[in-house]
């Protein structure tokens, strides 16, 4: 049995639909259906039941399931116990990182990095998906999190603080204390008439104008005079020309996550301690103090 097939079972048996399965592969999901077919003309059995909405495991299906699961959990635990043995500090090192993270705060110490490492090479993801690094998908995630996963090993790099920030010109132009304030929040999160998070805000009387899906688009827009932003502040301090109007009120946590068996890796073990030894200004950022 081609391991290859096993992997593209799990993809189908685990995702909501064939075209997510095939999205999560990259391959179109026509290919993904001949493999099923190969794969069961192989094995003389039926696996899925095709329904208009979707594929279901058959009882064959469900027996191979966990014997599929036991496989990729079997070959990840090798694949993670042969690079926690690598001594070299060469090769690559996969960061997982949201956006906001990674720019401005995070990429100069990754440029760091390489220049003091010139042998590992950073291969950097900036997404919001919790990428899994006991499958490997990532060797690090930088995280906004106040609950890691157990069964990583970690170290909280600080407290992300927020508050809102305007340009001056805005604030001239609309006084946001003002009871009947042409201010308006820039909006993110759902388009909603009244969102939640307006009453729990600095100026809840305030209302919204837009709508950005994200934050370093809200950043340009308050940057732009569109509104009032609430960003972390290591993104709201960094705006040279934005004012901050409030308190930094605490929110989420960043978290430097790895997998236990990849704490030996030299080169795991080099960019963790880098990142620690660099973490009291980051920290400092991250809670809107000056970096002294």
């Amino acid at each position: 049995m081609d391991w290859d097939d096993l992997k593209l079972f799990l993809a189908v048996a685990d995702a909501p639909s064939m075209r997510a399965a095939a999205r999560k592969l990259r391959i179109s999901h026509t290919t993904i259906s001949r493999r099923i077919d190969v794969l069961e003309a192989s094995l003389n059995t039926k696996l899925f039941n095709r329904l208009t909405n979707g594929y279901q495991l058959t009882p064959s299906g469900l027996e191979l399931l966990p014997i599929a699961r036991n496989t990729e959990e079997n070959l990840h635990a090798y694949g993670r116990s042969v690079a926690g043995r690598d001594s070299a500090l060469e090769g690559q090192v996969c960061v997982t990182i949201p956006d906001s993270l990674a720019v401005n705060l995070f990429m100069p110490l990754f440029i760091n990095f390489m220049e003091e490492y010139p042998g590992i090479q950073l291969k950097i993801n900036d997404s919001m998906q919790v990428f899994d690094l006991s499958r490997r998908e990532a060797d690090v995630a930088l995280r906004l999190t106040n609950a890691p996963p157990e069964h990583l090993i970690g170290r909280c790099l600080g407290n992300m603080k927020q508050a809102a920030y305007a340009t001056r010109h805005y604030l001239d132009a609309h006084p946001p204390e003002a009871e009947n304030s042409t201010a308006r929040w820039i909006g993110w999160g759902l388009p909603e008439d009244r969102p939640s998070w307006i009453d729990r805000s600095p100026f809840p009387h305030l209302g919204v104008v837009g709508h950005f899906n994200n934050i370093l688009l809200q950043l340009d827009a308050a940057r732009r005079s569109v509104g009032i932003g609430y960003f972390p502040c290591y993104l709201g301090d960094s705006a040279k020309d934005l004012v901050r109007l409030n308190a930094p009120t605490p929110s989420l946590s960043v978290w430097l996550l790895s997998h236990r068996d990849l704490r030996a890796a030299a080169r795991m073990r080099a960019f963790r301690q880098f990142i620690i030894r660099n973490a009291d200004p980051l920290k400092a950022r991250l809670e809107g103090n000056p970096v002294s």
